[in-house]
């Protein structure tokens, strides 16, 4: 009975540890969506700023234009972005060398590129 037992336990494990990668997974890929939507969302406001741009620079008003607004909402966008990518790093466990900016694992104390501490 002791090895049925044991079997029991050793699979139970088993598919504990395959439930935590499947969520893993799943986490993964929701927050890869979002920061494809995120990527598209800039590619818009880039595209919406060079017409505003072009459009004032054809009328000789660049002078008087103000881009406050939108730097504002692309810098947003980019700290949401980033947002998304250090959750994406944190969920595979994994680190970004604050020098090099190299991914790693996320159990090594240095950097295997440039030797900085992490």
């Amino acid at each position: 009975m002791g090895m049925i037992n044991d079997f029991i336990e050793n699979a139970k494990v088993v598919v504990q540890k395959f439930g935590e990668k499947a969520n893993d997974t799943y986490d993964i890929a929701k927050l890869k969506s979002v920061k494809c939507r995120i990527n598209n969302d800039i590619e818009k406001k880039y595209k919406a700023l060079g017409n505003k741009y072009y459009i004032l620079s054809k009328e000789n008003k660049l002078e008087d234009a103000d881009f406050k607004a939108e730097i504002t909402a692309l810098d947003e966008l980019y700290a949401q972005y980033d947002s998304i990518v250090k959750q994406i790093d944190n969920v595979k466990n994994m680190k970004r060398c604050p020098v090099c900016s190299k991914l790693q694992s996320g159990d090594k104390p240095f950097c295997a590129y440039c030797g900085s501490k992490l």
